[in-house]
This record gives structure tokens, sequence and C-alpha cells, in this order.
């Protein structure tokens, strides 16, 4: 499927201001689209999902609960993203709560809390588990170490790779696999690979024209997106990153014009 879009694929791309690295794969026809799929990018918020992953699977080796409680101190908040930051000192909620947060809302608070809690080195032998090899995971979110050893960084290839090890149900376990997806899918920040998607209306329990299971990132001159999109018969796993970005609003449409051209292809092979 992927072969015979490539040529618009390419041109969307290309028409973009800014640098970008898409890596698209079709998972019933193993297809795959590539565009500067290995260039480096700051990760920004993405990295949240191989965080997401690592605690994860630290509950499934038994390191932590779930159900855990952790408390939210003064010293915790941090700016950005995230609601937690204005919330009072005391607040105790579950690691499962801290993660949904990290994901849906991309607190920051919420993902420092969880790096303290499961530790760097977690992370990064998980990521390096999953074969994220041109990615890397150094530093807290909107934190300024005394030394920074390196930025968290991450390529089109690698997230690609782990959106198809998470829909293949591989990472942790098929269970862990089905709760990150739907984590992922009640993402609020919205505004890219499903923007241009159709409005769903119909009845109350109407089965869905699509679903997006996704994660944002940006900082100034970064705007990425990562997600699996759920056609009827048909489902991709797509990381659309740039950088060197002077126009958010470019860089959506951008997005979301290549949500549109998969659902709009999907729909013409069910016809």
């Amino acid at each position: 499927m992927l072969t015979a879009l490539a040529p618009d694929l390419q041109r969307l791309i290309e028409a973009g201001r800014g640098t970008y690295g898409v890596s698209i794969y079709h998972l019933e026809s193993q297809s795959e689209f590539s565009y500067q799929q290995d260039e480096s990018f700051y990760a920004a918020s993405i990295i949240k999902v191989p965080i997401m992953a690592a605690v994860f699977d630290q509950a499934s080796k038994g390191n932590l609960s779930f159900s855990e409680k952790i408390t939210l101190r003064a010293e915790d908040k941090v700016t950005g993203s995230g609601l937690l930051q204005n919330l009072s000192p005391g607040l105790e909620l579950s690691i499962y709560d801290y993660t949904v947060l990290m994901i849906i809302d991309s607190d920051n608070t919420a993902t420092n809390i969880l790096i303290d809690r499961i530790g760097t080195q977690a992370i990064q032998a998980a990521m390096q588990e999953w074969g994220l090899e041109g990615s890397g995971f150094y530093n807290k979110i909107s934190v300024i170490p005394a030394k920074i050893e390196n930025f968290n960084q991450i390529t089109p290839r690698d997230m690609t790779h782990l959106l198809k090890q998470i829909a293949d149900g591989k990472v942790v376990s098929w269970r862990a696999c089905a709760e990150m997806v739907q984590i992922m899918k009640q993402q609020k920040y919205n505004e890219g690979l499903p923007s241009l998607l159709p409005k769903q209306d119909g009845p109350v329990g109407v089965l869905p024209l699509w679903e997006c299971a996704h994660k944002t990132g940006w900082i100034n001159g970064t705007d990425h997106d990562m997600g699996l999109l759920y056609f009827p018969r048909n489902t991709f796993a797509v990381s659309v990153f740039g950088k060197n970005i002077t126009d958010r609003k470019d860089a959506h449409s951008l997005m979301g014009q290549i949500g549109q051209l998969l659902y709009e292809r999907s729909a013409l092979s069910q016809a």
C-alpha cells in the first residue's frame, strides 16, 4: 500500500517548511515509507512513550505496582505542560494515574516523578532491549542539570519500530501493550496526525470510523507526532518529526495531511 502512496507522501513532506523525518509502517501489508528516518531529533515529549513502556516493564518485573501511591511535593513541580504544577503539594496519586497524566496531558511533573521512581538506567536499558539504537534518554523534563551528558534524542525509524512492537503486543506483554494503546487513545492534543480525519457522528455505541493512539511533542522550533492510526482493516504506525520549524500551523497541517492521505487510501482499499 505505502509504495503507491510514496510520491504523494514525499511531495507533502518536501513542501513543509522545516526539516522533517518520517517513518510509516503498514501492519497488514508490511509495507514501509521513510523520509530521512534516521535523522536525529530532540525528543521533547515524545520521550514519554518509551518512559511509559519502561514503567510497564518495571511493573511486569515486580519492581513497582501501578496502585502504589506517590505524594506530590513542591520540589517535584516543573514548568511546561501539565496540570500538576498548579495543584497543591501533598496530593497522592497512583503510579498509574501519573502515567496517564504523562501521556494524555503530557504532564512534565508526572514524567519526572516516574523517572525518579524507576531510574534513568531502567529506561535506558528498556530502550536498548527494544532496539531503539538511534535514540537515547539522558535527562528529566524541564530541568537543566548541572552537567548535561547528552540531550534526549529520537529518530523516526526508532519510534515507528516501537509503535510496531506495541501494535504486535511485543513490548513487555500483550496486555501491557493493550493498556498503553488505550492510554494513548485518550490523547488531548490532537492538532497533528488526526486533525484532518473525518468527524465522527452517529448513534451511541456506533463503531468509530477511525481511532488514533498517539503522543505529541513540541518545543520552540520542534514539533512531533507519533502514533498508531486504526482504520477499518488497516493499521499504520506513523512518526512525523520536525525541526527548524518556524510555523507550528504549517507543521500541524503537514501531519494532518499525512493522516488524511492514509485514511483516504484505506477507504479506497475497502471500496
